[in-house]
């Protein structure tokens, strides 16, 4: 059975994967330490550093990222670029196994992070993915061709709250801190919190403190310590539970 996508979907395959071009020596190159979630650190936070990424500049529009572990195995490639046909920046992202397979092709939109992507396991396919907004995953597995419809993705499993609570739990708790609206800081913080198979869970931690004030960080971190709704375990395509991190964007943006 082919992967059938509804018509008002198809743009989002309108995506064509960014051969990596010859570089020369006008093209710029960074390099940057992570954390464990791939969040940018400082040079010297040794204690969190867990991957680095080399980033080569294109053109002003394109680039590619490579992310290497501590043994330099490559762990994840990123293009970026332009996708002229469908009129969206794309991310085309590559995912590689501890053995230096590919475990991952994922095609998405940077505009509204729709995305196709198809997964791999020791070479063979294991199914695809169209995610098309609003936990919307329709899901084709490659034993059967079966398609379904799922409100997440079974290939890259992650713990599952209660999004209408935590809603609530935002208007009701959430303020922009003074001193970070004098200072006009803005940014999104990214609030992590591991959950082992059994639903037991962490007390939560900002992922990217090298990308958001202090005063922001501390201020998401006291609105998630609010929420009380449920956070249920993640679950792998074959319906195991497993240990997983969840990740919750906080924005914050001045008028």
């Amino acid at each position: 059975m082919s992967f059938k996508i509804n018509c008002s979907l198809t743009f989002l395959l309108l995506f064509a994967l960014l051969s990596a071009p010859i570089l020369s020596n006008a093209q710029e190159k960074q390099i940057q330490r992570l954390n464990e979630h791939f969040y940018p650190i400082t040079d010297n936070d040794s204690l969190n550093y867990a991957y680095k990424a080399v980033v080569v500049k294109l053109t002003d529009s394109t680039s590619i990222e490579r992310i290497f572990n501590l043994n330099n195995q490559i762990v994840k490639v990123t293009r970026y670029g332009y996708n002229g046909e469908g009129n969206f920046p794309e991310e085309n992202i590559e995912t590689y196994d501890t053995n230096g397979k590919l475990s991952s092709k994922k095609i998405k939109n940077r505009n509204n992070g729709y995305y196709h992507a198809t997964y791999y396991n020791g070479g063979e396919t294991m199914g695809e993915v169209l995610y098309q907004g609003s936990n919307n995953y329709e899901i084709r597995e490659a034993e059967s061709g079966e398609i379904i419809h799922m409100e997440q993705n079974p290939f890259e499993p992650q713990p599952l709250y209660d999004e209408k609570g935590w809603e609530k739990t935002m208007v009701k708790n959430l303020s922009y801190p003074v001193s970070a609206r004098r200072r006009r800081e803005q940014g999104t913080v990214i609030i992590g919190i591991y959950v082992n198979e059994f639903g037991e869970r962490t007390a939560p931690l900002v992922v990217n403190p090298d990308k958001v004030s202090e005063s922001l960080a501390e201020e998401a971190l006291r609105v998630v310590n609010k929420y009380e709704g449920e956070i249920t375990p993640a679950t792998t395509v074959e319906g195991n539970t497993i240990d997983a991190w969840l990740y919750i964007p906080i924005r914050f943006m001045l008028d």
